[in-house]
């Protein structure tokens, strides 16, 4: 996939990282050096991903779904 340049103090945003597509791409942006911030629901997921990961990550429990949430 094609990616913008990375930056020092950047990140990419991956929402439904908790399982499957979100955590496979949260994936391969870390092994690509990208910081990665994981959105999804379930935090407990989001936290043992983060484990996995090799570069800077920020971990956001949040049901986009909900707009109290996203505020």
């Amino acid at each position: 996939m094609s990616l913008p340049p990375l930056s020092p103090d950047g990140t990419a945003i991956v929402t439904g990282a908790s399982a499957g597509i979100g955590a496979d791409l949260a994936r391969e942006l870390s092994r690509r050096g990208y910081g990665v911030t994981l959105v999804a629901r379930r935090v407990d997921a989001l936290n043992a991903l983060a484990e996995e990961l090799t570069t800077r990550v920020e971990v956001i429990g949040c049901d986009l779904g909900v707009a109290e949430e996203r505020a």
